[in-house]
């Protein structure tokens, strides 16, 4: 933006000066010196940022999340919590509000729904995704087989991400529908109570 005023202002004087040939001319040499000057800055701000590889490497091997531009994918990579927690731990219960979705690093969880078991999920999957996408209570509950260590990523910044990129909600509807019939097919097989959470 910068840029794009100084050259405002300085292409019809130096127009007005010399003719359009100094004002190339001067353009032309302008930038060279800014951007010396500016390049040591630049530099040393690039030195010393940081990239969360590991997160955008997870990331990428999620269908949903993989489709994403990069700069989508490096800003939600920054956005993520990482949370180790021991086996047997309860991540997620069936019934309560979701806030959250998490990406799997490291280790397995169970899912289960009415009490049953539905699946186990390992390294590059996610959970909780359902809840943010139809705002609906959690459809299953998540518990912890192993140790584990995961990604939690808040409702709002999952929804900015994949509601702005067609491809990629796209994935992450398939994946959310999937897991509901999954669901729903083992509601069928499996007498439930009146009361039981959708």
């Amino acid at each position: 933006m910068f840029g794009l005023a100084a050259g405002a202002l300085l292409a019809p004087a130096l127009i007005a000066l010399g003719g359009a040939g100094l004002a190339f001319a001067g353009i032309g040499v302008l930038l060279p010196v800014v951007a010396l000057a500016s390049g040591r800055r630049l530099f040393t701000i690039d030195r010393h940022a940081t990239v969360p590889v590991v997160e955008i490497a997870l990331l990428r091997s999620i269908p949903m999340f993989g489709l994403l531009p990069p700069p989508t994918l490096e800003s939600i990579a920054r956005e993520l919590v990482p949370l180790s927690l021991s086996a047997g731990v309860e991540v997620v219960t069936q019934g309560e509000e979701g806030d959250r979705c998490y990406a799997i690093a490291d280790g397995e969880v169970d899912v289960s729904a009415d009490g049953a078991f539905v699946k186990t999920l390992g390294r590059g999957e996610v959970f909780g995704e359902i809840a943010l996408m139809y705002d609906v209570p959690r459809t299953a509950t998540v518990r912890t087989r192993t140790d584990v260590h995961l990604y939690s990523l808040e409702r709002e910044m999952f929804l900015l991400a994949l509601t702005g990129h067609g491809s990629s909600y796209t994935a992450a509807r398939g994946m959310a529908d999937e897991r509901l019939g999954e669901l729903q097919a083992l509601r069928e097989r499996t007498p439930l109570d009146a009361d039981s959470v959708v």
